[in-house]
């Protein structure tokens, strides 16, 4: 039964970082086990959505250049490249930076998207990894620290 609420917590913690102390203590966790398995889950979902979204996003340059490549085979213009989306991820990628989505975001979004931003702009520099790891495991004490007072 403990293995299952531990995996509880992992799963919590990969998805919606957030509140993975709250159901850690809510299933009866001490406050180091919530830091531990609040760091384990953030990591584990970081290396996850890292290299999936990686992966992902070079499916999705690839299918973009080929239907690209078609329109302009058949003398049509290509399509617009700034939407409302991507507008949105720009701003954010300018307002907060490197640092601001590895370091602030991964409680504020989520993992998984802090996780696919960063892997689409800036998995080329090798502080990415490093930077996301250790912000989770700062984040992981900082919010067991605040969940243990309000519970």
């Amino acid at each position: 039964m403990e293995v299952l609420q531990a995996l509880t917590v992992l799963f919590t913690a990969m998805v919606k970082f957030l509140f993975a102390g709250a159901v850690a203590y809510s299933l009866g966790f001490t406050m180091l086990e919530t830091m531990a398995l609040t760091a384990c889950g953030g990591t584990m979902g970081i290396l996850i959505f890292f290299y999936a979204g990686t992966w992902v996003l070079e499916r999705f340059r690839r299918r973009y250049v080929r239907r690209r490549q078609e329109r302009m085979d058949k003398g049509l213009p290509p399509k617009p490249i700034f939407t409302r989306t991507n507008r949105w991820i720009v701003r954010v990628k300018q307002g907060y930076g490197f640092w601001g989505l590895s370091v602030i975001c991964p409680p504020i979004l989520s993992i998984p998207v802090v996780a696919v931003l960063c892997a689409k702009y800036f998995r080329h520099d090798r502080r990415t990894l490093p930077t996301m790891v250790s912000a989770v495991a700062g984040w992981s004490v900082v919010l067991s620290l605040a969940w243990s007072f309000l519970r």
